[in-house]
């Protein structure tokens, strides 16, 4: 055996000591004695046994009330015990068993059946132990797959509720309501531009805005150093207590990370990349509704200009056909006078005429179309006024998803305009 085995042998009787130990002196037991129940209790305190074979009938305490004391008290809870009596009934059996004995051996007792027994509790101390540490094992197995449950449930949360945060303000704090339960202090950089331009790729500062968060409100101008500076072409850049998460557009600095606590450490190393890269999903996301809502805003207004200036092209086209055709009667009068000093024949004069007056029909015929342009410019104007309010219900829709005052819409003119 690589351990000795230590028992505690208590007998008021010394004869029956002495047999106890001649039967198990021959196999390296190492073996203590007391002569009374106090005695043993002080000896199982002093230095707790592995096996304690305990006399049941004994002046003072009773071999009964010494179990009993021993399985109250918790370093001594779980020791082996082994009763020796002279009675053989079934009563002081169960009395024994009754305040947690594991085994009863009835005096006079054979060398070889006490050896026997005693090896059978060696084993089954053994099993037991090992029972103990498999047990506590899958005790921390199982707490730590609760807590990593919990822990992933929590990450979920803030997974479900980046959907509905509409600016970086509210994204970094439900970024930092979900690390404030993992007991960490995080700063934040945002990185507010065009995520794959070769600048952002290099340097994250290079970018057109770049946007710091703090969970205690406030970033030391040295983080904001580390952060700008940190190499992007690491996922994990550990230093002491500090770690920097980077991703393209985003990086994560943890103030105090939990090096006490391994297990906990290679969790949140697990967790807090899934939460930064849903950080940088909404973050694309909130770019690119912005840029549509930039993107429909010129649009409306353009509509706006396409629209006044229609109205007054047509206007204009109008207002020359007008003059076009004042220009002709006046034309018209003034070749009846002139003919009329030309000395022309009569049917000559009058075949003249007739083909002016048809030549300028035809031509004002031609001109005056404004029928037609008025009707293909209502359509256009129309289809123009239609396209511009689904413009503004998106543009809308978008200012009060986000919360913010209403984007300024460019002046139109009065939808109630009669052109013709």
């Amino acid at each position: 055996m690589t351990k000795s085995i230590d028992i505690l042998i208590v007998d008021d009787d010394k004869f029956a000591q002495k047999m106890i130990q001649r039967a198990l002196s021959e196999n390296s037991f190492g073996l203590r004695s007391a002569m009374n129940g106090e005695e043993a209790l002080e000896e199982a305190r002093k230095e707790t046994p592995d096996i304690i074979v305990l006399d049941v009938e004994m002046p003072g305490l009773s071999g009964y009330e010494v179990c009993n004391i021993l399985r109250q008290e918790e370093a001594t809870a779980d020791i082996p015990i082994v009763f020796l009596s002279s009675h053989t009934s079934l009563r002081e059996r169960m009395q024994g068993y009754e305040v947690g004995a594991d085994d009863y051996i009835v005096k006079p007792f054979d060398a070889e059946h006490l050896l026997a027994k005693i090896n059978v509790l060696i084993k089954y101390q053994q099993e037991r132990k090992e029972l103990k540490a498999q047990y506590e094992l899958a005790q921390k197995t199982a707490i730590t797959a609760m807590t990593g449950t919990s822990e992933l449930s929590i990450a979920m949360g803030f997974i479900e509720k980046t959907y509905s945060y509409g600016n970086y303000e509210a994204l970094a704090n439900g970024l930092f309501q979900t690390t404030d339960q993992f007991k960490l202090s995080c700063c934040l950089m945002i990185c507010d531009g065009d995520n794959e331009s070769d600048s952002c790729k290099k340097e994250c500062s290079t970018c057109g805005d770049t946007r710091l968060f703090s969970s205690d409100g406030s970033v030391k101008p040295l983080e904001k150093e580390l952060l700008e500076m940190a190499d992007e072409g690491k996922r994990f850049l550990d230093f002491g207590l500090r770690t920097i998460i980077n991703f393209p557009g985003t990086r994560l600095l943890i103030r105090n990370m939990p090096l006490d606590n391994m297990e906990l450490y290679g969790r949140i190393k697990d967790i807090l990349p899934v939460l930064l890269s849903a950080v940088e999903t909404k973050i694309h996301a909130l770019q690119t509704e912005q840029a549509l809502h930039n993107y429909s805003t010129e649009l409306l207004g353009s509509f706006g200009h396409i629209r006044t200036n229609l109205y007054y092209l047509a206007k204009r086209l109008i207002a020359n056909q007008a003059s076009s055709a004042q220009v002709l009667e006046k034309m018209t009068h003034e070749l009846n006078n002139d003919l009329l000093g030309m000395g022309l024949e009569e049917d000559q004069e009058e075949y003249l005429l007739h083909r002016i007056d048809a030549a300028i029909a035809d031509a004002a015929s031609r001109i005056d179309a404004s029928a037609i342009i008025a009707n293909s410019f209502t359509d256009l104007l129309k289809d123009l006024r239609t396209i511009a309010g689904k413009q503004e219900v998106l543009i809308e829709a978008y200012n009060a998803s986000h919360a913010t005052a209403p984007v300024e819409q460019v002046e139109e003119i009065n939808d109630d305009i009669e052109l013709f």
